[in-house]
C-alpha cells in the first residue's frame, strides 16, 4: 500500500520539532517503518525554495515543497497547493491520501483525486484555537479555518479520542475510527526511577490555555503546608504579556528557587528531563489528547492532569494517573501531598502508567491500527 501524507511546516531538521502534530506524525512514521507500506510525506514549507527529499527509513521518504510566495498560508494553499499535490500524486501514485492537518489546508487537494480515498486525523479544533488567540489577525484566520473545516473535511476520519468524536458530531462521515497518538519506543526504554526527588515537569508552549499559573499556585500552597516541590518548565512563552504575568507571580510568591525554565528543547533533552522527573503536571483549560501525557506515561511517570477534553480517556484515575477539576484545586493539592516523598506509591502508579501507555500509544500498535483502518476504507469503496 502506498500512502501520501501532506502536512504543513514540518521542520527540515526533525530533532528541532517542538511537539504537537509534527511529533505525532514522526512517531507514527516510526511505527510504519517496521511495516510493509510505502509512505511519502509532503511538507508544505517556508524553509525551502525548491523541492528537496530526505529518507526517513527504507520505506518512508519526506519531501519538502516550497509553500508559495504569498504572505498568507491560506492563499498559498489555494493558489499553489493543488498543482504541487498533482505533481506528487502523479509521481507517487498513492492508494490513499492521509491528511495530518485540516481546515484551509484541504484546499491543496486536487479535485480529480477520489474523495473516498482521502482521510484526516483530527488533532485539534480551529474554533477552540480562535478563542485563545489575542491578535485580531490570528483570531480571524482561525475563525475562517473553523468555518472551512466542516465544508472541506473528508468523510473518512480518525479521532484521537471519544471526546474528539463527540465534538465533531456535525461532520459528515462514512468511516471513523478512534486511534490515539503514537509514542516512540525510546520513551518506553527510560528506566523507572528508584527514588523520588519531588520533581515536577511541565512540557509544551507556555500560554493562557496551558495555565501554568495554576500549577504555580499549587506549588505556593504546598509550600505553606511544608511540602516542597521543584518544577522544570520545558517550552517557550507564547507572548511577552503572559511571560510577564508568570514571572511576576513567581517573584511575588518567592518561588524563584523552585522553578526552572529550560526554553524549547530537542527530544534528547526531553528524554533526559523525563528521566529525572517524578510527576508530569498538566493544568490545561482545554486539550484534545496531549502528547506530553502519553510520553510521560510511556516513560513511567506519574501524571497529574486537569480532567478536560480527552485527558480522562488516557489513564485510569487513581490507578495509572490522577485527575482533578480546575474548579477544585484542593484535589490536586491533596494528591501532591499524598505523593510527596511517597516512593512506593509513585513506583506503583508509574508501572501502571507504562503498561497502559504500551497498549494504547506504542507506535507499532498505533501504526497497525491505522493500516487496518486504511484497508477497511479501501475495501468499502
Amino acid at each position: 500500500m502506498r500512502i501520501l501524507i501532506p502536512i504543513t511546516q514540518l521542520p527540515v531538521k526533525l530533532d528541532s520539532i517542538k511537539g504537537g502534530v509534527h511529533s505525532a506524525l514522526v512517531n507514527l512514521l516510526s511505527g510504519f517503518s517496521k511495516m510493509e507500506v510505502e509512505i511519502r510525506v509532503v511538507s508544505f514549507s517556508k524553509e525551502v525554495t525548491e523541492e528537496v527529499s530526505f529518507p526517513f527509513s527504507d520505506n518512508i521518504n519526506i519531501h519538502y515543497v516550497p509553500e508559495g510566495k504569498y504572505g498568507f498560508h491560506m492563499i498559498n494553499y489555494w493558489m499553489n497547493g493543488p498543482k504541487l499535490m498533482r505533481k506528487q500524486i502523479l509521481d507517487f501514485n498513492p492508494d490513499f491520501i492521509h491528511f495530518e492537518e485540516g481546515n484551509s489546508f484541504f484546499l491543496v487537494k486536487p479535485r480529480e483525486f477520489p474523495l473516498q480515498k482521502t482521510l484526516i486525523t483530527i488533532h485539534g479544533f480551529a474554533l477552540e484555537e480562535a478563542k485563545r488567540k489575542t491578535k485580531i489577525k490570528d483570531k480571524i484566520t482561525w475563525l475562517i479555518n473553523g468555518w472551512l473545516h466542516p465544508i472541506l473535511t473528508p468523510r473518512n476520519i480518525i479521532h484521537l479520542s471519544t471526546f474528539s468524536k463527540k465534538i465533531s458530531k456535525k461532520l459528515r462521515n462514512e468511516n471513523t475510527a478512534i486511534i490515539h497518538n503514537a509514542i516512540q519506543n525510546i520513551f518506553f526504554e527510560i528506566p523507572l526511577k528508584t527514588g523520588t526527588e519531588n520533581k515536577l515537569l511541565y512540557l509544551g508552549i507556555i500560554d493562557n490555555n496551558k495555565n501554568l499559573v495554576f500549577t504555580l499556585g499549587l506549588i505556593h500552597t504546598l509550600n505553606t503546608k511544608g511540602k516542597t516541590y521543584h518544577l522544570d518548565v520545558m517550552g517557550g512563552f507564547s507572548n511577552a504579556e503572559y511571560e510577564w504575568e508568570i514571572r511576576e507571580f513567581i517573584k511575588k510568591n518567592n518561588l524563584e528557587k523552585q522553578i526552572y525554565f529550560h526554553g524549547w528543547v530537542n527530544q534528547k533533552q526531553v528524554l533526559e528531563q523525563l528521566n529525572k522527573s517524578d510527576i508530569l503536571i498538566v493544568s490545561s483549560k482545554h486539550e484534545s489528547l496531549p502528547m506530553a501525557i502519553a510520553e510521560a506515561m510511556a516513560a513511567g511517570k506519574v501524571v497529574l492532569a486537569s480532567a478536560v477534553g480527552g485527558i480522562p480517556e488516557m489513564f485510569e484515575d487513581g490507578k495509572s494517573g490522577f485527575l482533578f477539576k480546575l474548579s477544585e484545586p484542593e484535589k490536586a493539592i491533596d494528591t501532591l501531598m499524598m505523593l510527596h516523598n511517597n516512593q512506593n506509591l509513585i513506583t506503583e502508579i508509574s508501572k501502571e502508567a507504562r503498561n497502559e501507555a504500551y497498549q494504547k500509544f506504542h507506535c507499532q500498535h498505533v501504526a497497525k491500527s491505522t493500516l487496518d483502518f486504511y484497508n477497511k476504507i479501501l475495501t468499502s469503496i
